[in-house]
């Protein structure tokens, strides 16, 4: 009577617990649990997972895709008793996980320029991958018997947000952009902090960051006010110093330095006084009364533009009688009572 070959114990994938497909690869790791009984067992590991066995909750060995024995060892044989128990923790070579994130206190940014302290807020998106399976085994599955998607993204992205500050300011800090320049290179900012974080997880989880993106920078409109204000100062300053360094050329051409400066109290009048009040010479119109016809400059007793012509409705008339000032609508003198 002929008997077949006894065929040998296979540990496999599906015999996980959780009932992961093999092809599932958002599920980080698999569990599976079995008793040895044969000497010549063999670990069956799939094309798409790498695996780490451990023996009799001691003995722990990383395995690639094949078929291996579990004793691969001739003193393993020799010392093997019925009954071992052995685990098998199937990681994928590749996943799809997806992780959304965002920054949960905004990043202090200093300004270099204004040294005006910013605060930006960042999120997108970023995959991972296993890279180093033992360290991700201490780190991330330990004594967990199954994969839990959200905890795992809620613990990891935690971790990554904790650590984008610090890469994020180092980044833009060697590449010397400023805050404006954030959004147009986004994608560079993103390739390097991506990089520098999947460093520091390559080792610390034995994950490594895929595709990591910066979807938006969230800057608030008043820090962006106080930043473009004083910008829009050093740039009053920088044009300060032409109009008083073409004052200082003319110093002795006087008809042409009071043409200049004609011109300039036309133009900008605001840098007009300002030149006159470095100058030291106090300007005709202290009150900064101009007509909004011609822009000409004005006194407050001026009933019409000496530039222009045009009546002044607002300017204020002298009492011939007691020498008051009065508004432009007045039609009697509010001090004596005279006609005006």
């Amino acid at each position: 009577m002929l008997f077949g070959k006894k065929k040998d114990q296979v540990i496999k994938f599906e015999q996980n617990l959780c009932n992961a497909d093999v092809n599932d690869n958002q599920v980080l790791f698999v569990r599976v649990n079995d008793m040895v009984t044969d000497k010549n067992a063999i670990l069956e590991v799939p094309f798409t997972h790498n695996a780490l066995l451990i023996k009799g909750g001691g003995d722990c060995r990383l395995y690639k895709s094949g078929t291996h024995p579990v004793f691969d060892d001739k003193n393993e044989i020799k010392n093997w008793k019925k009954g071992i128990s052995v685990e098998v923790i199937y990681i994928p070579k590749e996943t799809s996980v997806k992780i959304e994130w965002g920054t949960p206190s905004k990043v202090m940014y200093r300004d270099k320029v204004s040294n005006k302290v910013i605060e930006i807020g960042a999120n997108g998106v970023f995959g991972i991958s296993v890279c180093n399976p033992e360290q991700f085994f201490r780190k991330v599955v330990g004594f967990r018997k199954e994969f839990d998607l959200i905890e795992f993204s809620r613990r990891f992205t935690e971790a990554v947000t904790d650590e984008f500050a610090d890469n994020f300011l180092r980044v833009v800090n060697a590449d010397n952009l400023t805050y404006d320049q954030f959004d147009e290179n986004r994608k560079l900012i993103a390739k390097k902090v991506g990089k520098e974080l999947s460093e520091q997880f390559e080792h610390s989880w034995g994950l490594e960051l895929v595709d990591f993106i910066i979807s938006d920078f969230e800057i608030a409109k008043e820090d962006i006010a106080k930043v473009e204000d004083f910008a829009e100062e050093k740039a009053k300053e920088k044009k300060l110093k032409e109009y008083l360094a073409e004052v200082e050329r003319l110093d002795d051409k006087e008809w042409e330095r009071e043409k200049y400066l004609r011109e300039l109290e036309q133009h900008n009048k605001e840098a007009y006084y300002e030149v006159m009040k470095v100058i030291g010479k106090e300007p005709k119109n202290k009150g900064g009364k101009f007509c909004p016809g011609c822009g000409h400059s004005y006194e407050s007793t001026d009933a019409f533009c000496p530039g222009c012509g045009r009546k002044i409705a607002s300017a204020s008339a002298v009492c011939s009688h007691c020498g008051a000032e009065n508004g432009g609508g007045s039609a009697f003198c509010r001090s004596c009572g005279k006609k005006l």
